[in-house]
């Protein structure tokens, strides 16, 4: 198994850069597995959101879905990752929001607090005023 940073992935998925997309897929293609741990999740999240690609909030999760059904990536916790995506997809706030979320109730928080409005309302969420 190897570990994939954030712009190997990146480079990967967008193919924005042909020389580096193959060595990627090379990469990938060649490893028995590669890991992708929680932070280079939400990193994707948020490069695939901003400029200069501008991604929406659906095909991200969808990518990100994609790449929890696929043998070849292993994950932290992909039972954790498919929660987060999902709350991702009902919600108003952002991917990693739902996944430190998902993430502090794993391992025994009643809940998250947090500043962050748009979690107002959320089950296991508590915004403080």
């Amino acid at each position: 198994m190897i570990g994939l940073d954030t712009n190997v992935v990146v480079r990967y998925l967008t193919r924005d850069d042909e020389t580096q997309w193959q060595k990627a897929v090379d990469l990938i293609n060649q490893s028995e597995s590669c890991f992708l741990c929680n932070v280079v999740l939400c990193e994707i999240f948020w490069v695939l959101k901003g400029k200069p690609y501008r991604y929406s909030q659906t095909e991200i999760m969808e990518t990100l879905e994609l790449m929890l059904q696929s043998p070849k990536f292993d994950f932290e916790n992909r039972s954790i990752a498919y929660q987060a995506i999902a709350a991702t997809k009902q919600g108003k706030a952002d991917f990693a929001d739902y996944l430190i979320g998902t993430v502090n109730h794993h391992h025994g928080a009643t809940h998250t607090v947090t500043f962050d409005r748009k979690l107002k309302n959320v089950k296991r969420f508590t915004v403080l005023d």
